[in-house]
């Protein structure tokens, strides 16, 4: 018996492997590769779905293979992948006037009661001019940061018609 894989006079594929046999030898595509042996082309994992990459990553092929690698907002090895929490490690961009909250895969921000904006820019309502105040007809509203204070106009006494609110 000539072994042809061993003389190298087999016409396996590059991507293939010889294994000689009784007469002749056998040409099979290399993990990776498709083919009858003598011709091996490259699997697409990510387009035939073979590949086991997290859902929350994306897949690339390569050459003979495939990389998986975790979506933005993720961590991991691409095959398991873990949400990162961007309100508790200081990460996100929320105002300081607002309040973050942790998505898969994201967060979202929200002003606080008294401020109006994206979430990012949160600018203090003025409720006195938006006469948004619980204050009597006889007294003096001053915005605050977020909230309002009542105080009796001179020569009246009492609390205002609120000693504080919060809009």
């Amino acid at each position: 018996d000539v072994d042809e894989c061993a003389n190298e006079s087999d016409d396996c594929a590059p991507k293939a492997t010889c294994v000689n046999v009784d007469g002749g030898f056998t040409c099979t595509c290399i993990p990776g590769y498709q083919g009858d042996g003598t011709t091996c082309t490259d699997v697409d994992e990510c387009q035939s779905f073979t590949d086991n990459c997290s859902d929350q990553a994306g897949c690339v092929n390569t050459e003979g293979g495939f990389l998986c690698t975790c979506n933005d907002g993720f961590l991991g090895t691409g095959i398991q992948c873990f949400d990162v929490d961007e309100c508790a490690d200081g990460t996100d961009n929320c105002s300081e006037n607002a309040s973050c909250e942790n998505v898969p895969g994201s967060f979202t921000c929200t002003c606080k009661n008294g401020f109006m904006g994206d979430g990012v820019t949160c600018e203090d309502w003025n409720e006195c001019d938006l006469q948004l105040d619980n204050c009597s007809d006889f007294a003096i509203c001053t915005n605050t940061p977020g909230a309002w204070e009542c105080a009796c106009a001179d020569g009246y006494s009492g609390d205002g018609g609120g000693l504080r609110g919060s809009g």
